[in-house]
């Protein structure tokens, strides 16, 4: 299982957690993943809408301190 931890910024445009998030997730082919971030950068549910914009759902929240760590999984759109 990947983990992407955003809870560093990087200089620069490219460097902001969203933007990463969504750079990574775009890229990502494990069916799960663990996604670690300050609450600050990117808030919950922001984080809930990005995920499942990129095909994925948080089947797991774990908040610690200041970061949250959120447990993704693939949807599956067979059926």
């Amino acid at each position: 299982m990947k983990i992407i931890d955003l809870t560093v910024k990087r200089p620069g445009c490219t460097g902001h957690p969203v933007v990463r998030l969504n750079r990574v997730l775009r890229e990502l082919e494990d069916r799960r993943a663990i996604i670690r971030v300050k609450t600050s950068d990117i808030p919950v549910k922001v984080l809930e809408r990005l995920v499942l914009k990129k095909g994925y759902k948080i089947v797991k929240i774990a908040v610690e301190g200041i970061c949250v760590e959120v447990e993704i999984e693939k949807i599956d759109t067979a059926l």
